[in-house]
């Protein structure tokens, strides 16, 4: 190498260290209470505070305002510890509060999240009400799309003021109605962020509403106790565990699970032991996904697999677990009441077709189904996409398909693979928890990837016990891999498994990524 090569790496080297440093905001922008002057274009920042580091959170400027007349927003930037980028916390349910992200803000990201246009309130929570809706299409557009986007262009602008430069680096994440965000912005805004991290996402919100309205009718005809649906788990479980070659108490894929729910029907009457016919067609109806009156598929079926766990699984999403309705039924109602028809609206009785036939208009803005994401490549953005098979909010068998439509409609769909990655996680129940491997760290497989180009081939996720200690780890394989055990060694162990495409499920002519990666 000669003189002048080494002093150019040098100089390049201290260049790129420079970028990364820590920025201090009081040498370089305005202070932090003066920003309630910053003249941002249709924004009011009410409020802008120094609150001191406590614990993990750094000294930080919270500026709270909002954009328009009702989008509230609250955005946290570092005072001494910024990282130079700037992340979009995404929020859950029908949002209506501002989602905060403690563990962003600790890595030294300036953070933002908004509530939509909307505060939320009622006996189940802000995330649960969705009765600011009614007759309100500006408040449905901003929660559907809009708000996400102009408050991260505001919060941008607010960021350049702060530091008197603008960040290097966006992304944003968020899980559930947050993953739908997630996709929005990657569909509707594709130059907002460098990386996006959709978890979980619930991106077929017509759909979902008429999966959820498909398994709250089943459950009304006739309803599934807790340990009922224990006792279908348990039997799941037995038939399909060692379908992937590993008997280790989780259902790897369950493609593989063909149980039928009517092996465990009573011979007479009802018993604890026995599901009641009534009983054996609600699960056969949740496992087959809503379909018309003519019997033509109208959403995606549930998985097979850990549907028990009354604080997380199916009695808590879909057949009740004694505490408060099923949050789909909330869900469901809370859309077709305030959204499409009205609040003396009953969906128990009413007919799937007709409702879905009157929720599609919705759909314009709701739904996050355009998966042509050649916008979001050509401006060299990078996704990740999460879930776990056994979430029972929402089906993963959507987010499987959302990706087998963006490599049909994106330009280059065979290459799609280059900035577009799903990861499932078997056992994994809505956006964590369930018995599997239910925490996983994205935000830094992401930052690899748009940092650092290095592509997630997989990401190790881990379960702890309800002491916090750490149990099991297992990798998460970029699709359609998965993780499969090498034959020796605890199968508890991340390290004793490798990605590979499963034959069973895969043939050598699939299209997407079929080499093994040992």
């Amino acid at each position: 190498m000669t003189r002048r090569s080494i002093l150019l790496l040098v100089s390049l080297t201290f260049v790129t260290a420079l970028a990364l440093a820590p920025v201090s905001a009081h040498a370089a922008g305005v202070p932090c209470a003066a920003l309630t002057h910053a003249a941002i274009a249709d924004t009011t920042i009410t409020s802008a505070t120094i609150v001191a580091a406590a614990g993990t959170a750094p000294e930080h400027c919270l500026v709270v305002g909002h954009v328009d007349t009702e989008i509230g927003f609250e955005l946290r930037l570092p005072t001494t510890t910024w990282n130079g980028k700037f992340y979009h916390a995404g929020g859950g349910g029908f949002v209506g509060s501002i989602p905060r992200s403690p563990g962003a803000l600790a890595r030294g990201y300036a953070v933002i999240g908004t509530d939509t246009g909307h505060v939320g309130g009622g006996a189940f929570g802000a995330a649960l009400d969705g009765s600011w809706a009614l007759n309100n299409l500006e408040r449905q557009v901003n929660f559907g799309h809009r708000a996400v986007h102009v408050v991260t262009v505001a919060g941008k602008k607010i960021v350049k003021a702060f530091y008197n430069r603008h960040e290097r680096l966006a992304y944003f994440e968020g899980c559930s109605n947050g993953g739908r965000q997630a996709m929005q912005e990657a569909e509707r805004y594709p130059t907002d962020f460098d990386g996006i991290i959709a978890g979980a996402p619930a991106l077929d919100w017509v759909g979902t509403m008429s999966g959820f309205v498909w398994n709250e009718q089943a459950v009304n005809a006739a309803p599934l106790s807790v340990d009922k649906v224990a006792l279908l788990a348990g039997a799941v479980l037995t038939a399909c565990d060692a379908k992937d070659g590993l008997k280790d108490n989780l259902i790897s894929d369950p493609r593989r699970c063909q149980f039928d729910a009517k092996t465990l029907q009573c011979t007479a009457g009802d018993a604890p032991t026995c599901l009641t016919a009534g009983q054996v067609e609600t699960a056969k109806r949740i496992y087959h996904g809503a379909t018309s009156s003519s019997g033509r598929p109208l959403y995606f079926g549930w998985p097979q697999g850990h549907e028990d766990g009354a604080a997380t699984g199916w009695p808590l999403w879909i057949t009740g677990n004694g505490a408060i309705p099923p949050l789909q039924f909330l869900f469901a109602d809370g859309y077709l009441r305030y959204f499409v028809f009205d609040p003396s609206f009953n969906f128990l009785t009413s007919n799937l077709d007709s409702d879905i036939s009157a929720a599609r208009p919705t759909g314009k803005f709701l739904n996050a189904t355009n998966a042509d994401l050649s916008d979001f490549s050509a401006a060299g953005g990078k996704l990740i996409m999460w879930h776990g098979w056994a979430d029972a909010a929402l089906t993963a068998f959507r987010s499987i398909a959302y990706l087998e439509e963006a490599a049909d409609k994106t330009k280059h769909g065979n290459r799609l693979d280059e900035f577009f990655r799903l990861f499932l996680a078997p056992g994994m129940h809505h956006c964590g928890g369930g018995p599997g491997p239910n925490t996983l760290d994205a935000l830094s497989a992401l930052e690899s990837w748009v940092e650092h180009g290095i592509a997630p081939e997989q990401i190790v996720a881990t379960h702890r016990t309800a002491t916090g200690t750490v149990d099991r780890t297992r990798p998460l394989c970029a699709y359609p891999k998965e993780a499969t055990f090498r034959g020796s060694g605890s199968p508890d162990e991340a390290s004793n498994f490798v990605c590979r495409v499963p034959r069973d499920l895969f043939d050598r002519h699939d299209r997407l990524d079929n080499e093994d990666d040992d």
